[in-house]
């Protein structure tokens, strides 16, 4: 008796066949969710529930993906929204639940370009004269010497601290981790004498908040990381090594966060550079 070539296939694969009787469902989103690797953060599957939840009922193709992605009124985030299905359509294709991924017919959500906000020195100094107690000085000044991001800051301890070589051991993105450099001499202060700052990510961006009300300076959590950033670049250090002391996984947002570096501030680097350059010469 011959077999039967419907019942050999694969089950899985064969759930759906056709762009137009495939649709997103909760069960699938549940599925993936539950299916995402250990290490990433809370945040991170947070937002994959709140950018995939509203896809439920979208049909599994170029036409579905486009027509939710029309929808969103989030202009500049909509790229977000669309990493997150990407990431999606592969999962369900590596999983059979889908033959072939429509994310491959489906183009990126053009972005405008903007500057991003970064904390310069002469501003750090203004939130320093703002801080309410020792501890608030020494944690912006963590923030901006260190380039560490809040989660890190608020599980930093005393014992983590190298002085000797200035580095400070910090838990990082993915569970992972990694050394970044300890600040300055008021954060060394402080943790001379107390374990911790005894805050948490939250309790670090209300501060933040009631810093930037206060100042007019914007200085979340992220405007800190850039400015470390974008101080190192002006001082002469290249995109590289900024990244390595940074902990960013890509160089691409080290060179987004400087993108507000202007000619000047090029300039001023380049004859840094060159002058020490020239002098090194001149010695030989």
């Amino acid at each position: 008796m011959g077999s039967n070539p419907i019942s050999s296939t694969n089950s899985k694969a064969r759930k759906f066949t056709s762009y137009q009787l495939q649709k997103f469902t909760t069960e699938l989103l549940e599925k993936f969710i539950s299916s995402r690797p250990e290490g990433l953060s809370k945040r991170t599957i947070e937002f994959y529930r709140y950018a995939l939840s509203d896809f439920i009922g979208y049909p599994l193709s170029p036409d579905g993906v486009g027509s939710y992605l029309k929808s969103l009124t989030c202009k500049n985030a909509k790229l977000r929204f669309y990493q997150s299905l990407k990431i999606l359509f592969r999962w369900l294709q590596r999983n059979g639940y889908i033959s072939e991924n429509p994310m491959d017919k489906v183009s990126a959500p053009k972005t405008q370009r903007k500057l991003l906000a970064a904390v310069s020195k002469e501003q750090l100094d203004v939130l320093l004269a703002h801080c309410r107690c020792e501890r608030d000085k020494a944690l912006i000044s963590f923030l901006w010497y260190s380039g560490v991001r809040v989660s890190e800051a608020a599980r930093v301890i005393a014992k983590d601290f190298n002085w000797d070589e200035g580095t400070v051991i910090v838990l990082g993105k993915g569970n992972r981790y990694r050394k970044a450099l300890s600040g300055n001499g008021i954060v060394k202060d402080w943790f001379s004498e107390h374990d911790s700052f005894g805050l948490t990510s939250e309790g670090i961006q209300t501060i933040l908040k009631i810093m930037s009300r206060e100042t007019g300076i914007r200085c979340n959590p992220h405007s800190f990381r850039r400015g470390f950033a974008v101080h190192l670049v002006k001082s002469g250090l290249s995109t590289r090594v900024v990244q390595s002391l940074g902990g960013w996984e890509s160089i691409a947002m080290v060179e987004r966060y400087t993108r507000s570096l202007d000619f000047h501030d090029a300039l001023q680097v380049y004859r840094a550079v060159n002058n020490h350059e020239c002098q090194s010469e001149g010695q030989s």
